[in-house]
């Protein structure tokens, strides 16, 4: 694998965790509420996708001006699972180590939030929800290592299709293709 790609990746992945592990921090500071999370979670989806097209910008001038999709994918898929892995593992500690009562505040907000999030969709659909179902939301812990890897998962499957989006963009285009034409 290209040096610059991967040193790119690494270098990037450590910013978008920094930048993850200051949205957790600010929530915490602030406090929690929908508003703030909302806030919060649009200013980061800002800065994240800020990040990362600064990043392949620069992938793509340490290259001398040529980036394939194929790099731009992978630089990009490295930094994201850096930063997953660095904002996780914050979280992880975070909540279950460092302030164990706010981590349970705030897994109980979740699930209550879960839990009306799933009253209104069966409401829409028309169901009675399941008692046994409310109750398992009730007793999820949002922060086990479980629960923090399917939700690792989640986010580099929705980042990955970021990555797709943002290669095929940055990606240089050849004019021998007959798609560029």
């Amino acid at each position: 694998m290209n040096e610059i790609i991967k040193k790119n990746g690494l270098t990037f992945g450590i910013i978008l965790g920094l930048a993850g592990i200051l949205s957790q921090i600010s929530t915490y500071i602030i406090g929690k509420s929908e508003a703030t999370a909302s806030f919060i979670g649009v200013i980061f989806w800002l800065i994240y996708i800020v990040i990362r097209i600064v990043q392949i910008n620069k992938v793509k001038k340490e290259l001398n001006g040529i980036i394939s999709f194929k790099e731009g994918f992978t630089s990009l898929f490295i930094c994201v699972l850096n930063g997953i892995l660095i904002s996780q593992l914050f979280t992880y500690i975070f909540m279950n180590h460092i302030d164990l009562e706010y981590g349970m505040e705030l897994n109980k907000f979740m699930n209550d939030k879960a839990i009306e999030a799933s009253y209104y969709v069966s409401k829409l659909a028309g169901e009675k929800i399941k008692t046994e179902d409310m109750k398992i939301i009730a007793e999820t812990n949002n922060f086990s290592p479980l629960k923090l890897l399917q939700g690792s998962l989640i986010a580099i499957l929705v980042s990955s299709i970021l990555n797709l989006i943002l290669a095929a963009i940055f990606k240089t285009k050849t004019n021998n293709s007959p798609f560029n034409e």
